[in-house]
């Protein structure tokens, strides 16, 4: 019989791996930029638009320990969400309105670089998609007109606030993208197919039609019923369905859609757009998996080769101007509770 080998003191100690000190920063600033990112970190705590509690209990870099303190404040004033999933930034622009730390084409190396402003930004982290069409229907049948003027109310409440990507914006791709902006495919089939019947019918087989679409929304909901449309039969009254409406969610549905439209919000804030526009905070799909996720990932997929824009809004702060971000959350406050009621909204079509 073999003896068992017993493992000798040595081996039986585990290994041990060095470990660093909390103390040490997982990302070291250079000295200059530190010392920079300390100013302006002054600048804006002396703003006072966040508290401690907002502040991180440990950071490596004083500004982006303001960042997220920024963002804490900014979380706090919309309050709890249950679809959205906003996220605010910040950087730091030099002379020429360039971000420190970014390209500067054609800057002279050696050349200084003096902060004079402070960049907020925010738009959607990580957009979803939400199936509306269920709920939607239930409005319209209990009160005609009342399903296609909530949908209207959220087209026109998050337009300047927190764009999302519905079924007429799904539309509108859809002829951009695949119909060379026609009203539907035959365009784009004359153009690669010509006559070639079998060649055409091919092609139809591997693309979205006119025809798929129309089955996929009602024509109510791939419109945009536009100011005309207030004196238009189709228009629903909100208030009176608030008060004529028995079932409590459905009511709620219609209250918050009428809270929403009385919130005045304009572009103030609207980023500079170069390129194709993707900053869409959720995507409203009609049924679970139906083509308006198609669409949008077709359209990432397209504004990703060139340039593109996913920013909701942006606004520049001068650092000799520490009230004016004060004003900026103040200015926000009727979007924060804009995108309160949007994500409300979202939450219990989807429901």
């Amino acid at each position: 019989m073999n003896a068992v080998r017993q493992p000798s003191p040595a081996s039986a100690m585990p290994l041990t791996l060095p470990r660093l000190s909390g103390a040490v920063p997982r990302t070291v600033v250079p000295g200059v930029l530190a010392a920079a990112n300390t100013r302006i970190a002054r600048f804006l705590i002396d703003a006072d638009v966040f508290g401690a509690a907002d502040i991180p209990e440990s950071w490596d870099d004083s500004l982006r320990a303001c960042e997220q303190a920024i963002a804490a404040c900014i979380r706090r004033e919309i309050g709890p969400l249950h679809c959205l999933r906003p996220g605010f930034g910040m950087h730091v622009l030099d002379a020429d309105g360039f971000p420190i730390g970014g390209y500067s084409v054609g800057r002279a190396s050696d050349k200084p670089r003096v902060y004079t402003a402070v960049e907020v930004y925010w738009g959607e982290t990580s957009e979803q998609a939400w199936p509306v069409g269920q709920r939607l229907q239930a409005l319209e049948a209990a009160l005609p007109g009342l399903g296609r003027t909530v949908l209207q109310a959220l087209r026109e409440g998050c337009a300047q606030v927190y764009p999302l990507f519905t079924p007429d914006i799904a539309c509108d791709v859809a002829s951009m993208i695949y119909w060379c902006g026609e009203e539907n495919e035959e365009i784009a089939l004359d153009m690669n197919c010509g006559d070639d019947e079998k060649e055409r019918e091919a092609m139809r087989c591997d693309m979205l039609t006119r025809a798929e679409l129309d089955e996929t929304y009602p024509e109510w909901v791939r419109q945009w019923m536009g100011q005309t449309a207030k004196k238009r039969p189709g228009r629903c009254s909100l208030r009176r369905a608030v008060k004529t409406l028995t079932d409590p969610g459905l009511r709620q549905i219609a209250a918050d859609a009428l809270s929403l439209s009385r919130l005045q919000c304009d572009d103030t804030f609207r980023p500079e757009i170069e390129g194709e526009y993707v900053g869409f905070g959720a995507v409203l799909s009609w049924e679970d998996g139906d083509l308006t996720t198609r669409i949008y990932d077709d359209l990432l997929q397209l504004a990703h080769q060139s340039e593109f824009c996913e920013r909701m809004g942006e606004f520049t702060i001068a650092l000799n101007d520490p009230g004016a971000l004060g004003a900026w959350v103040r200015a926000m406050r009727p979007r924060f509770r804009a995108i309160g009621l949007i994500d409300r909204l979202i939450h219990q079509l989807a429901a």
